[in-house]
Parts: C-alpha cells; sequence; structure tokens
C-alpha cells in the first residue's frame, strides 16, 4: 500500500481530535447560546472517529490480504517444483 494512502487512515481520527477540542471550548464557554453547537461538535467528533476506525479496519485488512497473496504465491513456487 502507497503511504501516501496513510491520510486517508490516519486524517479522521486528527480531525475527530481537532472538532473534539472545539467543542469542548465552546461547552465551556459562558455564553448558554453556544452549548448546542458543542454538542453538535461532539457528534461530528463521534462521526468522525467511528470513520477512523473503518479506515484503519479496512487497511488492516487490506494489508493481511495483501500478506496472504504473497505467502499462497511463494507456496505454488515451491510445491511447483
Amino acid at each position: 500500500m502507497p503511504a501516501s494512502l496513510r491520510f486517508w487512515v490516519y486524517g479522521p481520527w486528527a480531525a475527530s481530535s481537532l472538532v473534539a477540542v472545539l467543542a469542548v471550548r465552546l461547552l465551556r464557554a459562558d455564553d448558554e447560546s453556544l452549548h448546542p453547537h458543542g454538542w453538535g461538535l461532539v457528534g461530528s467528533a463521534m462521526i468522525c472517529f467511528s470513520i477512523g476506525c473503518v479506515a484503519k479496519l479496512s487497511w488492516e485488512l487490506a494489508r493481511a490480504n495483501q500478506r496472504l497473496a504473497e505467502e499462497r504465491r511463494m507456496l505454488e513456487r515451491l510445491t511447483s517444483r
């Protein structure tokens, strides 16, 4: 897998962290009218985090599939001789 794809694996977690920090700042604000926006950002952070989890799982499954294919090719080479 190309290293440039790592952004798509870890990017949602970085976005989730940033949004969570912004949400906490809004929730701690003295202005009560900002609190609903803070809770909305908490939900957005959770969504970004779950997208990151799905991306990481897909990445690891693709890597495992690639290793399995390499092992099968090596086994075929050994048994064909």
